[in-house]
């Protein structure tokens, strides 16, 4: 995963079925970044039919390739696993350079997000889940959100959603 690969649909799909038996999915759940191929998305369906849950609807944020670069290749985390703060160098900074405001631990940039392996990322997004919005278009649960601004995204999502 580090290297922007995907993990195994047979895996993710017995972590899936697992999941949404839990007490907590009863009323509802979100999947946030799953299906992310086609196989993944046909499988979840045959999941969801077996478990009679109902699917309400798929968001898809539309953001452009230069903006996601942006946006992760700026980002910083807090390397305490306790913490986890996270910070854009751009447009959110830690007060002092490379120090947590929070705990005081050192704000680094993870692996999984240099220009290298963002590009990667992108290539397997385009390559393997890019189809999904035609998939769930097809379906008549696709909802499309321009992501471009992350300040209103939360407020198109839920107004799309109507919740």
């Amino acid at each position: 995963m580090k290297a922007g690969d995907l993990v195994t649909d047979t895996l993710i799909m017995d972590i899936m079925k697992e999941r949404l038996q839990a007490d907590d999915c009863i009323a509802s759940f979100l999947l946030d970044g799953f299906p992310r191929t086609i196989p993944q998305a046909q499988a979840l369906k045959t999941l969801l039919v077996d478990l009679e849950i109902t699917l309400d609807a798929v968001v898809s944020l539309d953001v452009p390739k230069e903006v996601i670069l942006d946006r992760l290749t700026t980002r910083r985390t807090c390397e305490n696993p306790d913490c986890n703060a996270i910070y854009n160098i751009k447009s959110s900074p830690p007060k002092q350079e490379g120090i947590c405001d929070k705990c005081g631990s050192k704000v680094v940039q993870r692996d999984d997000e240099t220009e290298e392996a963002i590009s990667k990322r992108l290539d397997v997004y385009n390559a393997k889940t890019a189809p999904l919005v035609e998939f769930y278009d097809q379906e008549g649960s696709l909802l499309r959100v321009n992501a471009t601004s992350s300040e209103v995204v939360v407020a198109a999502i839920r107004n799309k959603l109507e919740i």
